[in-house]
């Protein structure tokens, strides 16, 4: 409720978590961990206290969002899930992959960074 009450758009990743279940990862832990986390669950109280409050809620789909360079664009594909740190072989950015996956999404909704962000 209160980043509702904060904020006025929620972009979501449209992680596809079915799929990624149905796909059979070699990785046991993963997929209970999946199951574990409840995330449609999370994301529909999300939208419905977004929606209630007539803010706007931006699913988003996930593709390369981790591995996509939030400030040159380019597509790092050496990037495997235990990497936790980004790191663009074109242009050297360096950030949190998760923090640059939010930023990749943010980019994609059109928002441009304050002019004292480093980031951009």
């Amino acid at each position: 409720a209160l980043l509702a009450q904060e904020y006025d758009l929620l972009v979501l990743e449209d992680l596809g978590v079915r799929n990624l279940v149905q796909k059979g990862e070699n990785k046991k832990r993963r997929r209970l961990r999946l199951h574990d986390s409840s995330f449609s669950e999370l994301r529909a109280v999300l939208e419905w206290e977004f929606v209630k409050r007539g803010k706007l809620v931006l699913p988003l789909p996930a593709f390369n969002t981790s591995r996509e360079c939030f400030l040159c664009g380019e597509i790092s594909r050496n990037l495997t899930l235990e990497d936790r740190v980004f790191h663009c072989p074109r242009c050297g950015f360096s950030l949190d992959r998760d923090l640059n996956a939010s930023l990749v999404l943010l980019k994609r909704v059109g928002w441009v960074p304050p002019f004292w962000c480093a980031c951009g």
